[in-house]
């Protein structure tokens, strides 16, 4: 369960227009009107129908848009703020791909019940819900369908987004799926059986084997496509964080290139603040990521603290690295979290034992004595105030720091 921080964000901290989200926002767009288009043209559709149609596809998707931006700035998906929206767009463009090739299937047995389960291994629940309702619209009202297939299919879409929904929990819980997948293999055979026979009061054996071929679409899908992709979903980010300090990373490989100093005092910082963090039982993964880029502005120069939100916002960087970076040295805000405090400590005193040469930090009592006096400075200045960081903690760390040998030379 998403709980988000209610420390509020950094003065500095500011929602930008980010380039890897907008484009992720343009191929959603060619996505829609390419399926649209490719309807329109299967039924041959005359040229004013087709711009009526259009204008409702752009229409949806402008409210679309700004439905996912505010799932986003909510931290409703994939539980970061600053998702560049990639998973979504995969999701997406699966989906319509499904209701492109379901255009060809007899009526009453178009598979759009993959739709919502679809949308919801990559996004959320009410996504899957809104998208699905709009195709299943979009298909009859291109094709021309039967009002009570489209009833049909806005019921399935709905049954799916359901049973998607739900079915989360079970795949977070490592629990089995089997009921809920005996249940999408149920109503992908009742359902279409059942309209069809109200709209025609007769029944045909080709229902079932086309509702038998849904069903374990479904089902296999749910079991193998579905249980993958929405941990990978919940693991986004943990994997960003561990992907962005990687040596090849592009950033890392900028920030290498720019100052070989420079990118050596990030990843003594990083590494530093992870070691501190797991002794403070704080978030390792943050402190390394936000260590190795809190001074990341110094690509760009000054003023540093505004440098670093732009070039990381740019890169979508999780919210709470955005969030520390944004507390550089206490700049523009103190420290507002556990993380951000270590990854400050750590940065300040590692610039202060950098400044002295490797001779006069051979000496054990001098290491200690610089260490003992940076980190009492901090803490008495009262900069961590608002951090959460509690002396227990504070005095671990800086024991921590005290008996760590040789580390910096």
């Amino acid at each position: 369960e998403y709980i988000k921080k209610k420390t509020g964000d950094s003065p500095a901290m500011n929602d930008r227009l980010v380039i890897k989200r907008v484009w992720n926002h343009v191929c959603m767009f060619i996505v829609t009107i390419m399926v649209t288009l490719l309807l329109c043209a299967k039924r041959q559709i005359l040229l004013d129908q087709f711009l009526g149609i259009v204008c409702i596809a752009v229409i949806w998707f402008v409210l679309f848009l700004f439905l996912i931006e505010h799932d986003r700035a909510e931290g409703l998906i994939c539980h970061n703020r600053e998702t560049d929206f990639r998973k979504i767009l995969y999701g997406y463009t699966s989906a319509a791909i499904v209701v492109f090739l379901a255009a060809y299937f007899p009526e009453f047995v178009k598979p759009l019940m993959l739709v919502p389960l679809l949308i919801v291994a990559f996004g959320s629940e009410r996504l899957a819900l809104i998208t699905g309702i709009f195709w299943d619209a979009m298909l009859c009202l291109v094709l021309g369908l039967h009002s009570q297939e489209l009833v049909l299919y806005c019921l399935m879409t709905i049954f799916g987004a359901i049973l998607a929904g739900t079915a989360e929990e079970a795949v977070k819980r490592e629990k089995t799926l089997i009921w809920y997948e005996v249940l999408l293999f149920c109503l992908s055979i009742m359902l279409p059986i059942t309209f069809y026979y109200l709209t025609y009061q007769e029944v045909h054996f080709k229902l079932l084997l086309w509702g038998l071929f849904e069903g374990a679409i479904s089902v296999l899908w749910m079991q193998f496509g579905f249980r993958h992709f929405s941990r990978l979903r919940e693991q986004e980010v943990n994997d960003i964080l561990t992907d962005i300090i990687d040596d090849t990373y592009p950033l890392v490989r900028e920030l290498s290139s720019f100052s070989k100093q420079e990118y050596q005092h990030a990843r003594r910082v990083s590494e530093l603040a992870a070691k501190c963090a797991k002794v403070a039982g704080a978030d390792e993964k943050t402190c390394a990521a936000a260590g190795f880029y809190y001074r990341i502005g110094i690509m760009e120069g000054e003023p540093l603290t505004q440098s670093g939100i732009r070039i990381v916002q740019e890169h979508c960087f999780p919210e709470d690295v955005i969030r520390i970076i944004s507390e550089y040295d206490g700049e523009t805000a103190p420290p507002s979290s556990i993380e951000s405090a270590i990854v400050h400590m750590v940065n300040g005193l590692v610039k202060k034992i950098e400044v002295f040469d490797s001779y006069t930090m051979a000496s054990e009592w001098n290491q200690d004595m610089v260490i003992y006096q940076t980190l009492n400075e901090y803490s008495a200045s009262g900069i961590y105030d608002q951090s959460g960081l509690g002396m227990n903690m504070f005095l671990k760390i800086r024991e921590y720091l005290v008996n760590e040998e040789n580390f910096f030379f």
